[in-house]
């Protein structure tokens, strides 16, 4: 059904597409330009992306979206926080909660990471459903975390810890 990989030239226009959707970028991070330009999406694919732990998700062969996670660092190196976006087009058909299944199981077996955790808008509960469809766990919440588009913003703290 997905397959996690590295982003590629042919992903441009539909990252471009996915990114100047408002409702797509309306919860995550204001790090994303806006607009989304051509120029964006290049130096993404050519250098931004270039991580092992940044995968683009791709459903039936197309590029639908993207997934990250950001190691801690010192004595948080055990941990990592988790992002992904889908297109709006491929929401609602379980894709999001196969990559963050797919993507936690390999940070999890392939890594010394003990522990995923993402912040999410308290609004975004599509999201926390995914997030809750893989065992992640309610671990707090954070009144005014962020600021975005003239609005603040209470963001819930979820969590999955490795079974060892």
């Amino acid at each position: 059904m997905i397959n996690l990989r590295h982003f590629k030239d042919s992903d441009t226009d539909l990252l471009i597409s996915y990114l100047n959707n408002n409702e797509v970028t309306q919860y995550i991070t204001s790090a994303i330009p806006n607009p989304y330009t051509l120029i964006d999406a290049l130096w993404w694919i050519d250098a931004g992306s270039k991580t092992q732990y940044i995968k683009a998700i791709e459903h039936k062969g197309t590029f639908v979206g993207c997934i990250s996670a950001t190691l801690g660092d010192f004595e948080y190196d055990r941990s990592a926080e988790l992002g992904y976006w889908i297109g709006k087009e491929y929401w609602g058909q379980g894709i999001a909660t196969a990559a963050v299944k797919m993507f936690s199981e390999f940070l999890f077996n392939e890594t010394e990471l003990v522990r995923l955790f993402v912040s999410v808008v308290n609004e975004n509960k599509a999201s926390i459903r995914v997030l809750e469809n893989n065992d992640f766990v309610h671990e707090g919440l954070l009144k005014n975390a962020s600021y975005k588009n003239g609005r603040f913003f209470d963001e819930c703290i979820l969590a999955k810890i490795k079974t060892i």
